[in-house]
C-alpha cells in the first residue's frame, strides 16, 4: 500500500503542558485557511494542528474527495497520540467542505467538541458548487476538474446528513453561517443544525459571506471561545471517556 507525506501547521501554545487540541479543517479546494483563527485558539491555550490534505500547499499527491477525508481521519488519530495533547480533549473545527469533513468524522469518531464554519454538506445546487470548483480549482494539484467533479457529485449523492448528524451526539455541535452566503445557503446550514441532536448552537451572522470577512473579529470570538469552553474545562470524567474512545 502506497503512503505519502502530508504537510500542515501545528500551533502549540507556550510551555510543556499537556493541552486541549484543535483538528483545524480548511476548505475546498484550500483558498482559506483560517490561520488567525488557529492563532487565536493557541494563544487561548489550545494546541491547533492543520493538516493540508493532498494536492493543497505542498502536500503530495492529488486532491480528491474520498482522499481528504482519509486525510483527515489520519491526523485525528495522529494528533490524538502527540504528547502534549489531552486526548480527551479534542475538538474539530471546519470550514466550508472541511465544514462538511468534520462533521462526517465526528459522528465516526468521538471527540470532544465540534465546530463547522458555512458546512460545504452537498445540498442540490450543484450549478453553483461546479461554478466555484472551476473558479477555485487552479490552486491545487486536482488533475482532471472533471473527473474531480464527477467523483464529488458521486459523493454528494451517497450523503446521508439525516443519518450521521444525529449518531454525532453526545458531542456538542456548533454550526456558523453567514445570511449573505450564496455558496451554502443559510437554509441549509439550518437544517443540518436541526438534524443535529442537543447541545448544539447555529450562530448566524447577518452581514457575512461565504469567506467570513466583513466582521472577522467577531467571528473569530464566537467560535475560539465557543471551542475553549467546551474543550479546555471538562470534567476528569468527560475526558477519561473520550479519551478511551480514541484510543
Amino acid at each position: 500500500m502506497k503512503h505519502e507525506w502530508r504537510l500542515g501547521g501545528l500551533y502549540l501554545p507556550s510551555g510543556a503542558a499537556t493541552n486541549a487540541a484543535v483538528l483545524m479543517l480548511h476548505g475546498f479546494p484550500g483558498l482559506l485557511k483560517n490561520e488567525d483563527m488557529a492563532a487565536e485558539l493557541c494563544r487561548r491555550g489550545l494546541t491547533v494542528f492543520m493538516p493540508f490534505y493532498g494536492g493543497c500547499w505542498g502536500s503530495p499527491g492529488r486532491f480528491k474527495v474520498r482522499g481528504a477525508f482519509d486525510d483527515v481521519r489520519a491526523a485525528l488519530r495522529l494528533l490524538s497520540r502527540y504528547r502534549h495533547v489531552d486526548a480527551g480533549r479534542i475538538g474539530i473545527l471546519g470550514y466550508s467542505f472541511g465544514g462538511w469533513a468534520a462533521l462526517r468524522t465526528a459522528s465516526q469518531t468521538p471527540v470532544a467538541a465540534v465546530a463547522a464554519l458555512a458546512p460545504a454538506v452537498p445540498y442540490g445546487d450543484g450549478a453553483a458548487e461546479a461554478r466555484y470548483l472551476r473558479r477555485t480549482a487552479k490552486v491545487v494539484n486536482v488533475g482532471a476538474v472533471d473527473e474531480l467533479w464527477d467523483e464529488y457529485a458521486a459523493e454528494s449523492r451517497k450523503d446521508r446528513p439525516d443519518v450521521y448528524l444525529p449518531r454525532i451526539w453526545p458531542t456538542p455541535v456548533l454550526i456558523v453561517q453567514g445570511l449573505k452566503d450564496r455558496l451554502v445557503r443559510p437554509e441549509a446550514s439550518a437544517k443540518l443544525w436541526a438534524l443535529a441532536e442537543q447541545p448544539k448552537k447555529l450562530a448566524a451572522f447577518p452581514h457575512e459571506d461565504h469567506e467570513f470577512q466583513n466582521n472577522r473579529p467577531a467571528v473569530i470570538a464566537d467560535v475560539c471561545g465557543w471551542l475553549e469552553s467546551r474543550l479546555c474545562y471538562l470534567s476528569p470524567p468527560s475526558r477519561m471517556t473520550s479519551a478511551a474512545a480514541l484510543r
